[in-house]
């Protein structure tokens, strides 16, 4: 496996305006030494080819790799109204073009849908990932889904759109989103379709352990799907968010070359 930055670890940064999208690939290699970074949709300054065109050219610049995008807010793609489903898959079907202009292998959709899950949402769901997946194999991109709120909260659900779509798609577990009751469970069912992985962490004990999320048994758990992708590091925590990514990156590199049972 190997660490990336996600944009979204400098989010404060990016929403200040002391950070732009443009210069995120020359900082994360110079402040952390890491070769990825994962970008977020909300810092894009611009969708025109000659900006798209100026970040691929820094992140070569840099010697970096772009390893996924973020995509949020492009409306609900588990809408049982059919006007907004399909306005939502068109809106996604943007970013197929834009992660193939800056060199993204793949996106992150949101399944979007309702608090209480039904049958009919579900459905809608997986008709706009099978259309959306359809035409980003077409270009080589492929469609992740993230436990991320909506009918994705359940990992039966994300299950079942992968075994129904297909191809085209794959999960981006986070380590942090599924309930701490369930967490360690819910990510075994989604990590054999894993592409792409955030390792999300929140604060650190004395040892540099994460206090509520456990970093070997997830690690473990993507080893043991034969995932060996990247992971991209979210830092949510309070501290300084310098700190808390350097800690985190520590603490994924202590368990990457070793297997726990």
């Amino acid at each position: 496996m190997k660490i990336a930055i996600a944009g979204w670890s400098l989010h404060r940064r990016f929403q200040a305006g002391s950070l732009k999208l443009i210069d995120f690939p020359e900082q994360a290699r110079k402040e952390f030494g890491v070769k990825g970074i994962e970008l977020n949709s909300p810092f894009f300054e611009s969708l025109e080819d000659e900006y798209l065109r100026k970040l691929k050219e820094k992140v070569a610049k840099n010697k970096m790799k772009i390893v996924n995008i973020a995509v949020d807010s492009e409306g609900d793609l588990a809408s049982t109204n059919e006007e907004i489903r399909k306005k939502a898959v068109k809106n996604h079907q943007k970013w197929i073009y834009i992660a193939k202009k800056v060199g993204s292998p793949s996106f992150r959709a949101n399944t979007g849908g309702p608090e209480n899950i039904t049958r009919e949402a579900i459905e809608k769901c997986i008709k706009s990932f099978t259309e959306l997946c359809q035409e980003a194999e077409k270009e080589g991109i492929t469609v992740l889904i993230e436990n991320h709120g909506g009918i994705s909260k359940d990992p039966d659900i994300i299950v079942r759109i992968m075994e129904e779509v297909k191809r085209g798609i794959g999960t981006c577990p986070d380590f942090g989103n599924f309930p701490d009751e369930t967490r360690y469970q819910d990510l075994e069912k989604i990590a054999k379709y894993a592409k792409c992985a955030h390792a999300k962490f929140y604060e650190f004990d004395e040892k540099g352990e994460d206090t509520k999320i456990n970093a070997s048994r997830c690690i473990n758990i993507l080893k043991k799907a034969g995932f060996d992708g990247w992971l991209s590091i979210e830092f949510e925590g309070k501290e300084n968010e310098k700190e808390g990514i350097k800690k985190s990156i520590i603490l994924c590199q202590k368990y990457i070359g070793e297997v726990y049972d």
